[in-house]
């Protein structure tokens, strides 16, 4: 188990979690990624993941897949606490359903429409059969939003108190002085940085664009900071279609004024490579073909930009300054600096707004749990985000989903994305960037390319 630190007068504990309390602990999805790690620790899935991001089992023990790769059967054992009746096939079905339901409207709950059916075949089988073949099915059973409770099962999940602000999480023992404890703290990005660098905590999880400033690189922390080799969604999505914004060309120029090298380079991320298009090609690490505009120097693009900006004051007369939603932190500011100074250079005003506020341009900052175009395309889904979509794009992945030939449903997907880069309703940067803090040898952690580290993964053996 992860060593824990003096529990004493100087209040250490051992792990902290980047992120608001309220919205760690809420039971309502779309979960944050602090609540994500809560609900993986005391919850079960069907399947989970270790620590290096590989499928485990969980609920399940063992599993098989048909030949056709529609139909995924999984077998589980009927163990129980003493004095519990087992668990059964028809409970986790039920579980599992309502889950699912609970998703609707969510990025998740999208990607879980290629379900076709679960059944319960017997006490200890069930069967999940999908619309169409997807090899990565697994990794979305292990979304920590699918992670179920059962009261007959607690003994496979940690238990969990909150105390003063520090949570306790705990091995289930029949003599709860035998079990094995870690104890957790939720904070803010400055507030979590600062904490682990003031010693009272080995391990902080869940570090992103508004924790990195805040480290400090020398010193204590040397080599203690570990990279998520992650992709996924990190941009601005177009909360507003009127005005100059109502042009699809208009809103292109905006995306070939922004210097994304230079607005990711104060946070000093090597080897973090710019994306302009929507869907990247395979997994991280992956050779990305040409971006947009490959052809052009970053000056040629600004000034194409600025052309189209004067045409529009020309015609139709000043441009309000566009309002931008960022977090409100260090590494919003640093964001909004730059993306205000890359707008400024073609003749565009900007004003900063607070995360939640409505507004022209809005961060999205989202990590992709497989690695499918179907992940990209349905965070942009007209029912799921907040910014410019395109009903036409959604029809067509949801053909793909129900679509058996895969060379037909890759086609039906790249004309969705087409579409959307067509629209251009969303400005991508690049890949979003994770990072954990580490203090000396932590047994169960490890960088992973989904950049999710299980907490039941830092126990030796939560069973």
């Amino acid at each position: 188990m992860l060593a824990a630190c003096d529990s004493g007068d100087g209040g250490r504990f051992d792990v902290i979690l980047v992120g608001d309390e309220k919205s760690a602990l809420s039971a309502d999805p779309p979960f944050s990624p602090a609540a994500g790690l809560l609900r993986e620790a005391t919850g079960s899935g069907l399947v989970g993941l270790d620590a290096e991001g590989r499928i485990r089992p969980d609920l399940a023990d063992r599993w098989i897949v048909t030949d056709d790769g529609l139909s995924y059967i999984f077998r589980f054992d009927q163990s129980a606490l003493p004095g519990t009746e087992p668990l059964t096939a028809r409970e986790v079905r039920t579980a599992l359903l309502k889950a699912i339901k609970d998703l609707d409207g969510t990025g998740l709950g999208k990607d879980l429409a290629m379900i076709d059916g679960i059944y319960a075949r017997t006490n200890q089988v069930i069967e999940i059969r999908l619309k169409t073949a997807a090899p990565e099915f697994l990794q979305l059973l292990a979304d920590p939003a699918l992670a179920l409770r059962f009261d007959a099962r607690k003994d496979r999940v940690l238990g969990m108190e909150n105390e003063g602000g520090v949570l306790t999480l705990a091995t289930y023992a029949e003599d709860p002085r035998d079990a094995e404890t870690m104890d957790l703290r939720i904070a803010g990005p400055k507030e979590a940085v600062q904490r682990f660098q003031r010693g009272e905590a080995r391990l902080l999880l869940g570090g992103g664009i508004d924790a990195l400033p805040h480290v400090e690189l020398g010193g204590l922390l040397r080599g203690t900071i570990r990279l998520d080799p992650v992709t996924g969604l990190f941009g601005l999505a177009i909360g507003d279609s009127e005005g100059f914004l109502s042009l699809a060309s208009n809103r292109e120029a905006i995306s070939m004024a922004i210097d994304r090298q230079a607005l990711i380079a104060p946070f000093g991320i090597g080897g973090w490579s710019p994306r302009t298009r929507l869907v990247p090609v395979g997994a991280p690490g992956t050779q990305q073909p040409a971006g947009r505009w490959a052809a052009l120097t970053m000056e040629e693009r600004q000034n194409v930009a600025v052309q189209r900006v004067a045409g529009w004051v020309a015609s139709e007369g000043a441009i309000a300054p566009l309002t931008i939603a960022l977090p409100t932190g260090t590494g919003g500011d640093i964001l909004f600096r730059r993306l205000s100074a890359d707008l400024s250079r073609i003749g565009l005003g900007a004003r900063r707004v607070g995360p939640d506020d409505k507004a022209d341009l809005m961060l999205v900052d989202d990590v992709a749990w497989m690695d499918r175009p179907e992940w990209y395309l349905h965070r942009l889904d007209c029912n799921v985000t907040k910014g410019l979509c395109s009903e036409e794009a959604d029809a067509l992945v949801a053909q793909a989903i129900a679509e058996p030939n895969a060379e037909v449903r890759l086609q039906l997907l790249s004309e969705a994305d087409a579409l959307l880069t067509d629209l251009d309703g969303f400005i991508s940067f690049g890949p979003p960037i994770r990072f954990s803090l580490v203090r000396g040898g932590v047994d169960g952690f490890a960088v992973n390319r989904w950049g999710f580290h299980p907490l039941s993964q830092l126990f030796a053996d939560p069973t």
